[in-house]
């Protein structure tokens, strides 16, 4: 299990932060504490409550709503949407699940973390690029 602390910068629809983040790869999901992320962000209902246990076993966490977020590390840019929590210890918590999906890696020894920047390749919005496939598949379907 890899676990790092770090001070990012979080960004919302509403506002911007930097928050004392917790990079936790024992922690399946990431969380937002309520009055952070009420800050900064525009707080979503679930569909219905998630309930989780937390690493020192308390059970009965119990998430209502979730918030888009922007957050850096290392000068890369993600997003990922965290569940709304009250009570956390940290402010932030990038749990596995982000770290995955951003492949951020903790590097104990160093207290640091590892990014690979070509993962947001996929993630690029290039608006000329995209008026030009909507042209392109517009002139298509006007041939046909």
């Amino acid at each position: 299990m890899g676990i790092i602390i770090k001070d990012i910068k979080v960004e919302g629809d509403k506002g911007k932060a930097v928050l004392r983040t917790l990079f936790d790869t024992g922690a399946p999901h990431s969380l937002v504490r309520r009055d952070k992320a009420e800050a900064i962000a525009t707080l979503v209902p679930l569909a219905s409550p998630l309930r989780f246990r937390l690493g020192n076993g308390q059970i009965g966490l119990e998430v209502r709503e979730a918030c888009h977020l922007f957050f850096e590390v290392k000068g890369c840019r993600y997003y990922f949407v965290f569940y709304v929590a009250d009570n956390l210890a940290h402010e932030l918590i990038v749990g596995a699940d982000a770290m995955q999906v951003w492949k951020i890696k903790p590097v104990p020894e160093a207290d640091d973390l590892e990014v690979d920047p070509s993962v947001l390749e996929l993630w690029c919005f290039n608006p000329t690029m995209v008026r030009l496939r909507l042209y392109s598949a517009f002139k298509v379907l006007k041939t046909a």
